[in-house]
Parts: C-alpha cells; sequence; structure tokens
C-alpha cells in the first residue's frame, strides 16, 4: 500500500460549528487583573478571540496549506496513516540530486510552524544548496492518524519517521528537530546511523548526568535553573506526562480552552517583547490551534507525554551520537544548554549562537532559522 495525494477539505460546518463553540464561551472571572503571572493574560486572550471569530480565516489557510504537495498513507503498518508535505527544488536548482531533509515539529506546534523554513529551504536558504524537504505530521497530530493503542513512545515514532522516509525513497537523509521533534531526531538518529548523514537541533536533549559525573560550573548551574524552572513553569508537561485524558475533555470541548493552554506557551517560550504580535504573525498561531480544533487531536498530540514516561522497558540514551550534530543556541530558549552538556551527548560539529529566538525559532524568524539548518547540510550532503 503507498502513499497517495492529500488535500485539506474542512467543511464549512465544521468551522461554523468553531464559530458557534466560540460564541457560548463561559468566560470565567476576573475581578482583577494578574497579566500572565498565574497563567494566560485574559485581555490578550479575549483580544485574540474576537479576531479568531471576525477576523481569522481558516479557508484561505487551507487554500494556501493546499498549495504544496501533500502525501498521506499507511507505510503497510497497523499504526495508522501518516500525514506529510514534501517541498522539491525548482527546475533551475541544477543537475546535482538535492539532498533530503527530515523536519520534525512538537508540542504544542505542528507543521504549520516549520513550512516557511521548509520552503526556504527547497529554494535555497541563504544562497545555499536547494534541498528536498519533508515536513511530516507527527503520529496522533495534524492529518496523521491517532495511534490505535497504547505506547506510540519518542522511540516508535522515530521508527515510523524512518519508514516514511523510506517510503519515499530516501536512503540517506537530514534531521532537523526542535521541541519532541528533538527527542525524536535523536532517537532516529542513534537507532540508524547508516541513514542519517547529519542531526541538527534547536533544543538539547540531555539525560541526567549521575551523580559521581564531574561537571562544569555553567553545567551545574544549569541543571539546577531546569529545576527551578521545571517546578515554576512544567504544570502542563506534569498533566500531559500523568493525566492527559482529563485534560482532553475539556481542551477538546472549549476552543478559548485550547487556545489559552496553548498560548500561553507562545508566550512564555519566545524571544518577544511586550506585544507578542510583533514577533508572531496570530493567523499563523490561530492557524495552528484551529489545526489542533478541526483534527480533534489535543489527546493523542499530548499522550507524546504520557508515552515517553510510560515507555517499557525504560528508554536508555546511548552514551554519546557520534553522528555529526549541529546545535542552534537560541537566546530566549528555556531549554537551551551550554556546550560542554551538548558535547557530552553528541559528537556536536556546529554550535551556532543566535542573535535570538526561542523555542518557536522556525515561526519566529524563519529565514535565520533555514540559513542555519542549510549552512550545516551543506556540508554534509
Amino acid at each position: 500500500m503507498r502513499m497517495l495525494p492529500f488535500r485539506i477539505a474542512f467543511s464549512t460546518r465544521a468551522v461554523a460549528d468553531l464559530h458557534r463553540r466560540i460564541d457560548a464561551t463561559r468566560w470565567p472571572a476576573m475581578p482583577f487583573g494578574t497579566g500572565w503571572s498565574a497563567g494566560t493574560d485574559d485581555a490578550v486572550l479575549r483580544s485574540l478571540v474576537r479576531y479568531w471569530r471576525t477576523g481569522f480565516d481558516w479557508f484561505e489557510v487551507q487554500e494556501r496549506l493546499n498549495r504544496h504537495a501533500q502525501l498521506r498513507g499507511p507505510l503497510g503498518d497497523p499504526e495508522g496513516e501518516l500525514h506529510c508535505f514534501l517541498f522539491a527544488p525548482g527546475p533551475d536548482a541544477g543537475d546535482v540530486a538535492p539532498f533530503p531533509l527530515l523536519l520534525l515539529h512538537g508540542w504544542p506546534g505542528s507543521f504549520i510552524e516549520l513550512l516557511p523554513a521548509a520552503e526556504l529551504l527547497s529554494r535555497g536558504a541563504g544562497g545555499g544548496p536547494a534541498f528536498e524537504v519533508v515536513v511530516p505530521s507527527l503520529p496522533g497530530y495534524g492529518f496523521s492518524d491517532a495511534p490505535p493503542e497504547p505506547g506510540m513512545h519518542p522511540g516508535r515514532i522515530a521508527e515510523r519517521m524512518h519508514a516514511l522516509m523510506r517510503a519515499l525513497g530516501y536512503e540517506r537523509y537530514g534531521v532537523q528537530g526542535g521541541d519532541w521533534g528533538a527527542v525524536i531526531g535523536s532517537r532516529l538518529t542513534a537507532a540508524h546511523p547508516e541513514a542519517v548523514a547529519g542531526l541538527h537541533l534547536n533544543f538539547p536533549v540531555l539525560p541526567r548526568p549521575p551523580a559521581d559525573a564531574v561537571l562544569t560550573p555553567e553545567e551545574s548551574e544549569w541543571w539546577a535553573t531546569q529545576e527551578e524552572w521545571r517546578a515554576r513553569e512544567g504544570a502542563y508537561g506534569a498533566v500531559q506526562g500523568t493525566k492527559p485524558q482529563t485534560l482532553a475533555y475539556g481542551l477538546n470541548d472549549s476552543p478559548v480552552g485550547l487556545l489559552a493552554w496553548i498560548l500561553e506557551k507562545f508566550r512564555g517560550w519566545s524571544d518577544h517583547d511586550e506585544d507578542l504580535w510583533d514577533l508572531f504573525d496570530r493567523d499563523a498561531v490561530l492557524a495552528n490551534v484551529t489545526l489542533y480544533w478541526l483534527t480533534g487531536k489535543v489527546l493523542s498530540a499530548a499522550r507524546t507525554y504520557y508515552e515517553a514516561r510510560h515507555e517499557e522497558p525504560p528508554y536508555r540514551p546511548p552514551d554519546r551520537i557520534e553522528t555529526p550534530t549541529a546545535y542552534a543556541h537560541y537566546p530566549a530558549e528555556p531549554w537551551a544548554a551550554p556546550r560542554a552538556a551538548l558535547d557530552r551527548s553528541y559528537h556536536l560539529v556546529r554550535w551556532s549562537e543566535m542573535e535570538r529566538g526561542g523555542h518557536f525559532a522556525a515561526m519566529e524568524q524563519p529565514e535565520p532559522f533555514a540559513e542555519d539548518v542549510a549552512s550545516f547540510f551543506a556540508t554534509l550532503a
């Protein structure tokens, strides 16, 4: 069974239902302002919801997405169908076969955050070579099926991504990932070093060092900071890693609740000034949230956290991934790690200090992101 061309085709009825639910929102009482200190800012959310209801046009987004080639198919296994976007260089790219790249998203993102960078890479970002770029919906996200049974942990997702690249005819390819994409990309690279020519990360995937490990002062400070951050900001991960199903009943029934849950992360993990919309395109953020809503993938996406915590047997990462690895260090990335920590776990051949950017780097500044990815893989292609 092979993958077939795919087009996004939500109905006016589906969008009308979204609008009806927005109109029927039961807003909580806010007798005093707290800004973002206790969660999503009420005034910012209400303003964005008004725009979502009256100014945002899903069908314009849908038409724009459908201009890109897409495939969907089962890959010959029982774990559900996978969806992906394909970006091929234009006819003026030259006679050399373009090198394939696999770009992997995470949560609360989707393929939407990676498409602008994918398009730039297929055209030759920063004057570099043009690549063939594959941007999948991870299992349980976007237009890929929700897993039919428990156990779709990052290792199994990595195997599905490798099977996707094989199904598309790629024997050797590069991998880029942030957030869960970095976790999955690292698992894929460790499992299939013969296939992955290089790994580019903008998110560190680091096992906690043993108690007797000799760390640099910078590493020790970073691990302490991570503990403090997790206590202050990590409630979302604790909930999604332990009781995602309970949470999903609310988020899958209330579009405003879903928007508030995701918007807080875009605000908290990105490199913005006071106005979030000086950094992000409102339509892009709303397209991402609307995708979660219309596909009904709230629970299956959140379960990535649960499956990662409950993998059996527990995953033991390799001492070091020896595949050439690049790391783009973004100043506003909450998990941005010191170089010494990355060097312990990866064969780090490139370290890029990015001028600005955060967790959603490909969406915040697609041009510098794409240029850094292109510059690294140009040396390996």
